[in-house]
């Protein structure tokens, strides 16, 4: 009766699990848990079941169970699912249990197969088994923690740790988990370990870790109850297509799969537990002992934290979005996954539309795009290559006309490749040619060679895999792939077969995007765990010694709390993340106007909606709204502030810091943990501040204001207008845009009037382009006559659009990156972090050699330990992120008063980086201005007669401003020739140029004027003989808009008809001209731009010309510019298109010149020239720049007339359009690199000969000879001040360097050198202050002189002001503290008199001396050496010949190498060196 009642609460939640009936599978568990036999798994509905099947892999064991199940009375039909290992068994009113199916599965399989089948079968979410093993550790956990609270404060005597300490090196020991594992399986592996941990803790009275232990079983315990939920809603779909006999086996693995950063721990973690717990045993002859340290080596805060992240990520998945976990394990291997591979047929899942028409005219494209839908329509064509069909296909047509045809990307597609990307893996596909748009967005395409696409993907896994790659995989078919891959992400909804050999299921693309959005963040989630368990096992270690108070497993249970708190944390950020609005990828501009109306919602009616709210209402309103904007401001400073704060305190530094001051408070000493605290705080503080401060005066400076737009509609009455923001409109509103407006969103025309659109912030053609309704399919984005884009100018003209896009999904926003506070991860920061990962191994180190020696000098253990923990923190540089950002904001200040704004004060230091310049033409290097560059007259007329004629045919100006850029280019030019003066005249009738009429006409008097295309005047002239034709050609081939000026004289009878009715004028217009001469006309280049790319070409900078224009057009502005340019160095949009990947990096780094180039290309250019190695700037003054601004290491604008996307987007601005202002800011990154390393040298050597100063101590006395509180003096006296001062300060002549980046070799050699000198100073003071009096008056003088060493070697990279005054100031609070009774004693030291401060200085003088002399005795030596061998190398007569290589890496030193990918050329003629080979530094 008793074991009745006490387990009475898991026998109801077995039932709840199992369902009723099933209480002997307990019996089952039991016997698992054991090492016994499995428990059969299975699960039961309502008139479903699905039993597990052993040996499913055997065709015969198949035929018996199924023939068996069938046979049994009430079964109503079964089918074997051989992946899953399962037969899904439908069941009738009066038919079997769960439990009687498993018998008839059984005994069918003994009756086949005879022997049991070894074989381990996947257990799948709706298993009861599997929950109830987890519910049994929650329940073993949640016990024990009530029993050690209750047992501790009854004061029940508890066992010792050793048996905890025994199931956690079981656990822990990557060895020994594997062989339970391989015994038990993975999850009778955890519930035993868990039980087994549970019931140790108990004994051992150790509520925390009970209570760690808790909070994990209790995610594992959600997880495996939400994976039950999400297959009771998933079984009716997938019970539909249950049977699956099909042969696929999962091949075996071309090499292990790579360990992942927890797995890199825990081997590292495993060897540390078994040294450190034979070293301690055997030392201390101590059992205890010894399972202390393996318990403090135990990396629980890593594992945590992953299966917290993967837990909690698994639950939301499959709670939130109905995400089915087959096999849950794989969300453990995202945090290493390198390429995901996508199958075609997930994106590409649209309905089939034409791609591309090739073989055909231009002219007569449109034709042929029209026949080629209607055949598509008419289901004559189907996706791949085909001969366009009848009746197009006839005799009397030369062309032979191939159209692609493939499905339209899924509206998704572009999220779930940029997810991948963003999430630090390589996104691949198949090489075909139904990716059409697509092809370009991924990192490689893998050949399919003839076979099958399932067989490819799988090649391309196997591929991979053997490569060395975590693979995922994403499709919807491909079961041989999937099975393969180390994560399947199987796609299955209605009228598809379910992805059974998939790890994870989604339903759509939403799902996909949301497992690969997770990528990042479990690489977060098992780095900060990794980071965690190392501090927690420090501060563990640390607590061992005799003497401190605490227990060492303490830190390691804290830590592995945190990793709960962070994988919990982060996988929420991964759940709440929104979707990313799907990109509407339908062609509005190769449809019909008529079409897009119908296909687009209907708009909307007009008119406003007043609520009327009674006053009470209206009232409390009011209110709200008057506190947030009194309450809002301060709200979104203290966020912002807090924002800048954790993006200050993620450096690498603070966990090293953070880990010092807790072990300074664990030995005793809280103000030295205050003190590193306060350092710590202060500095991210700082950075933080200026960070906000900056941050707010730009968005006042910058404040976007959102350009109105006038809706039409229609209410009965007619069309009527009212006036909307843009951000009211909707796809499938009807606007009116109007001469001189901004268009507010993308539209199709509906309606046109002389319509002309300046687009050349969208694709940077300096023309303005006329409008008309005809489609134009196949068009790349300049040539869609029939759309207009947000941000682009009406010329002249009005039309009605129907809005097909709005904001984010508009052309001029689509590649715009959504994180505005996006910065570069590379550069200062990056050098810095490199810097501190050097550095702080070193101090941990000394520390260590510090602690060693006095144990030798038997000082006792826990002082020796104190001591080298002292040594350790406070050599540590925590002085850099100070340095890094007031150096930063230094050179903003000054580039902002030579001209150039800094919106982001860390693109400073990238400035000094730059590899490769790219640059929009219009607006940027030109001012986006027509000129008239060429005037070639007609036999016998004069230049300016030309002009003349050519200003009386433009229209009258508007405003006192003519609309047109063609007409103010030809006004310019006339009025600018000085010898003639053009007379316009009283005019008496004007035809304006528009869509339709590609001429303008003037009648003055009876003089009729005409300009217009060459194509249209020159076929109205009479007696032409064709000699004009090839000299426009000429034109035209050298890049200029070519136009044609004629005139005539009309009769009295032509005049007063012309003058009455406009088509007689037209008529007159059509005939009978004369040709007075031929205008060409160009972008004006600003004065500066070719003066600029000479400079640059100069420093050996790569440049790149990335426009718009036609590549003509292209080419002909790089030549006036001084860019010679071959034809094999340019490229246009499409044949980028067309290109892989990899084509792409090699054409990035081989043309200068990229054409007819949209804002997505000119960000994937970009993006490719960084992925190749080079560090790119993007210099541009458009919405068309601004992406590939946000995508480039500094994005440079151009303000003179830019628009707001482009200013937003840029990190350098250029005020008043001064592009010669870019010199400087390059200049001044350059040196900021050198302050910055003259400061960095300072710290380093500071902390270096602090260093070593305490090491000799050690060595003589066995303590150091500064305390903790004296060391943390230095550091703030000489880095958080001078150093401060240096990096804001000019370098002394000496010092400054063209070279761009950092000089490590030159810097380590300064560090060397100081350190050593530094030492040298303090350590001679320090002993001759010992043999003339007491230990802490000889403290006290080492410590001035290890003070003034530093100070006087500062004084040695810059005299500025700033550094003299600071220096001085430093050396005055020194005095000033040791001097002071009280003060002096906290810190440590002792009044001097002046004997000590004459050895204390002159030690410091005689130190910095050194310092000085030294470097340049070893540069003179080195040149000598370097001169003796040039001569040997003379002397032997060698043929090799050095050339001045420049580096394109910011971690290179000058004389050192870097390894490299890829050798490019970065000035499009020769190539330099990039990532891939052992370069030697010029």
């Amino acid at each position: 009766m008793g074991f009745d009642i006490a387990t009475l609460p898991m026998r109801a939640t077995t039932d709840l699990i199992l369902g009723s009936g099933t209480v002997d599978s307990v019996t089952g568990v039991v016997r698992e848990l054991v090492g016994g036999t499995p428990s059969r798994r299975c699960w039961q509905g309502d008139d479903r079941a699905w039993i597990e099947v052993r040996g499913a892999s055997d065709r015969a064991v198949v035929e018996a169970v199924l023939a068996a199940v069938r046979a049994h009375p009430g079964v109503r039909g079964a089918e074997v699912n051989v992946p899953l290992s399962r037969v899904m068994v439908s069941i009738g009113s009066d038919g079997p249990t769960a439990a009687q199916l498993c018998g008839v599965v059984a005994d069918a399989e003994a009756a086949a197969a005879g022997a049991p089948s070894r074989e381990r079968v996947p257990d799948l979410p709706g298993d009861g088994v599997v929950l109830l093993g987890r519910v049994a550790a929650v329940t073993a956990n949640g016990t024990g923690l009530c029993v050690a609270i209750a047992t501790r404060a009854l004061g029940v005597p508890r066992l010792p740790g050793m048996f905890s300490a025994a199931v956690t090196v079981v656990d822990y020991q990557p060895r020994l988990r594997r062989l339970v594992e391989q015994h038990l399986g993975t999850v009778a592996a955890d519930t035993v370990v868990g039980l087994a941990a549970a019931a140790a803790h108990t004994a051992a009275q150790a509520p925390a870790s009970l209570a760690v232990d808790l909070l994990i079983q209790l995610v594992h315990a959600a997880e495996g109850r939400s994976g039950q939920r999400s297959w009771a809603r998933w079984e009716p779909t997938l019970a539909a297509q249950a049977a699956c006999l099909d042969d696929v086996v999962p091949a075996p693995r071309p090499r292990p799969r790579p360990p992942g950063p927890v797995e890199r721990h825990g081997d590292r973690s495993g060897l540390a537990q078994v040294v450190g717990s034979l070293a301690i045993g055997a030392v201390t002859r101590s059992l205890p002992a010894a399972a202390t340290a393996a318990a403090v080596a135990a990396p629980k805060a890593a594992r945590s934290a992953r299966e917290s992240f993967a837990g909690t990520l698994a639950r939301g998945l499959a709670d939130r979005h109905d995400v089915l976990m087959l096999r849950p394990e794989a969300l453990r291997r995202l945090d290493r996954v390198d390429v995901v591979v996508i199958d075609p047929r997930v994106v590409c899942t649209g309905p089939l539309r034409v791609q591309a028409v090739d073989g055909v005219s231009d002219a007569r494209r449109a034709e042929a795009w029209r026949a080629a839908a209607a055949a598509l329509d008419e289901g004559r064509l189907a996706a791949g290559r085909h001969r366009l069909p009848a009746p197009w296909a006839t005799p009397d047509r030369e062309e032979h006309v191939e159209v692609r045809c493939a499905h339209s990307p899924d509206p998704l597609a572009s999220a779930i490749i940029d997810a991948a990307r963003d999430g630090g893996a390589e996104a691949m596909s198949l090489d075909v040619d139904d990716l059409g748009d697509l092809r370009s967005t991924f990192d490689d395409l893998r050949p399919v060679a003839g076979r099958p696409w399932d067989d490819a993907l799988a090649v391309a896994v196997h591929e991979l895999q053997d490569e060395g790659y975590t693979v995922a995989v994403v499709t919807a078919a491909a079961p041989q792939a999937l099975s393969a891959a180390d994560v399947g992400i199987g796609l299955t909804y209605e009228g598809i077969r379910p992805t059974w050999h998939a790890h994870v299921v989604v339903a759509d693309l939403a799902g996909v995007w949301r497992v690969l959005h997770s990528l990042p963040s479990a690489r977060a989630a098992s780095r900060s765990g990794v980071q965690l368990s190392v501090g927690a096992s420090a501060l563990g270690t640390l607590l061992m010694v005799p003497g401190v108070r605490g227990l060492g497993p303490g830190p390691v249970t804290a830590g592995a709390a945190a990793g709960v708190w962070t994988g919990y944390r982060l996988a929420h950020s991964v759940l709440r993340a929104k979707v990313p609005a799907p990109v509407d990828v339908r062609d509005w501009h190769a449809m019909p106007a008529a079409d897009v109306v119908e296909i687009l919602p209907p708009p909307a009616s007009g008119g406003r909606v007043v609520v009327r709210r009674s006053r009470p209402v209206a009232v409390a309103g009011a209110s709200w709204r008057l506190l947030g904007r009194v309450t809002g401001p301060p709200q979104r400073l203290a966020s912002e502030f807090v924002g800048a704060m954790r993006t200050e305190l993620a450096d690498p530094l603070t966990p090293v810091l953070a880990t010092g001051a807790a072990a300074s408070a664990a030995l005793g000493s809280p103000v030295d943990a205050v003190l590193v605290g306060s350092v710590l705080a202060g500095n991210a503080a700082l950075a933080a501040t200026q960070q906000v401060h900056a941050q707010r005066l730009l968005r006042r400076l910058l404040a976007v204001q959102v350009p109105p737009a006038r809706r039409a509609f229609e209410d009965g009455s007619g069309l009527r207008y009212e006036d909307v923001p843009a951000s009211g409109l909707r796809p499938g509103d009807v606007i009116e845009i109007r001469t001189n407006e901004v268009v507010p969103a993308d539209a199709r025309l509906i309606a046109v009037t002389d319509l002309e659109v300046d687009e050349a912030v969208l694709t940077g053609e300096s023309l303005p382009v006329g409008k008309g309704l005809a489609p134009t399919p196949g068009a790349a984005l300049g040539d869609r006559t029939c759309m207009v884009f947000a941000q682009t100018t009406v010329v002249t003209g009005t039309a009605l659009a129907v809005v097909t896009a709005v904001g984010e999904q508009t052309q001029a926003r689509r590649a715009l990156p959504t994180d505005a506070s996006h910065d570069s991860a590379v550069g200062l920061q990056a050098q810095l972090a490199d810097l501190t990962n050097r550095a702080w191994p070193v101090s941990l180190a000394g520390g260590a050699v510090v602690g060693v020696l006095g144990l030798l000098r038997r000082t006792g253990l826990r002082s020796a330990v104190a001591g080298g923990v002292a040594v350790s923190v406070a050599a540590v540089p925590e002085g850099l992120p100070l340095v890094a950002t007031l150096a930063q904001q230094a050179s903003a200040r000054r580039l902002t008063r030579a001209g150039a704004l800094v919106r982001s004060p860390r693109s400073v230091e990238a400035l000094g980086r730059v590899d490769v310049v790219c640059f929009d033409k219009t607006g940027t290097l030109s001012e986006n201005r027509l000129r008239v560059s060429l005037v070639r007259p007609a036999p016998g007329v004069s230049v300016p007669a030309v002009l003349a004629c050519a200003s009386r045919a433009t229209a009258d100006p508007v405003g006192g401003r003519h609309l047109h850029a063609t007409d103010r280019a030809v006004i310019d030019a006339a009025a600018a020739d000085s010898t003639e003066t053009p007379d316009r005249g009283e005019r008496l009738a004007h035809l304006p140029f528009r869509s339709g009429r590609a001429y303008s006409a003037s009648l003055h008097g009876a003089e009729l004027t005409v300009k217009g295309a060459p194509e249209v005047v020159l076929a109205a002239c009479s007696g032409r003989d064709g000699s004009m034709g090839p000299v426009v050609a000429e034109m035209a081939a050298d890049g200029l808009r070519v136009i044609a000026v004629a005139k005539r004289t009309l009769t009295a009878e032509q005049v007063a008809a012309a003058l009455s009715d406009p088509d007689a004028l037209a008529a007159a217009s059509s005939t009978g001209l004369r040709l007075v001469g031929l205008l060409g006309l160009a972008d004006t280049p600003r004065p500066a731009a070719r003066r600029l790319l000479t400079a640059l070409a100069e420093q050996q900078l790569g440049v790149r010309l990335i426009t718009g224009d036609h590549p003509i057009t292209a080419v002909s502005i790089a030549a006036d510019l001084g860019l010679d340019v071959a034809a094999h160095q340019v490229i246009t949009g499409a044949e980028w298109d067309a290109l892989p990947r990899r084509g792409q990096e090699r054409a990035a780094a081989e043309r200068v010149v990229f054409a007819r180039m949209s804002p997505q290309h000119k960000v994937q250019v970009v993006q490719t020239l960084e992925r190749i190695g080079l560090v790119c700037a993007m210099v541009g003054d458009g919405a068309n720049d601004a992406a590939a601004m946000r995508a480039a290491t500094v994005g440079v604008g151009v303000v003179s007339r830019g628009s707001d996307p482009a200013r937003l987007a840029a990190d350098v601005m250029l005020l008043d359009g001064r592009i010669e202002a870019l010199l400087d800011a390059l200049d001044e990154g350059r040196q900021l690199w050198r302050r910055v390393q003259a400061a960095v040298a300072v710290l380093l050597g500071g902390n270096a000969g602090e260093v070593a100063f305490a090491i000799v101590g050690s060595a003589l006395t066995g303590r150091s000879p500064l305390n903790a509180r004296q060391l943390l003096l230095v550091n703030m006296l000489t880095d958080a001040l001078p150093a401060a001062a240096l990096a804001v300060s000019p370098p002394n002549a000496g010092m400054r360097s063209a070279g761009r980046g950092p000089d490590q070799a030159a810097l380590w050699r300064t560090v060397a050198v100081r350190g050593g000198a530094t030492a040298a100073a303090a350590t001679g003071a320090w002993v001759a202050a010992s043999l003339t009096g007491r230990q802490r008056r000889a403290s006290t003088v080492g410590l001035v002189a290890l003070v003034g060493a530093q100070l006087g070697q500062t004084l040695l990279d810059s005299r500025s002001p700033l550094v003299v005054v600071t220096a001085a100031g430093s050396m005055t609070v020194l005095a000033g503290a040791v001097m002071t009774p009280g003060l002096s004693q906290l810190l440590g030291c002792t009044p001097l008199g002046p004997v000590g401060w004459a050895q204390a200085l002159s030690a410091a003088a005689v130190a910095t001396a050194g310092a000085a002399v030294v470097p340049v005795l070893a540069e003179r030596f080195g040149t000598d050496r370097a001169a003796g061998a040039e001569e040997e190398a003379t002397d032997d007569q060698s043929t090799i010949s050095t050339t001045p290589a420049r580096h394109s890496t910011a971690y290179s030193s000058r004389n050192g190498s870097v390894k490299m990918r890829v050798s490019a050329s970065v000035n499009g003629s020769s190539p330099a060196p990039l990532m891939g080979f052992d370069t030697p530094r010029a």
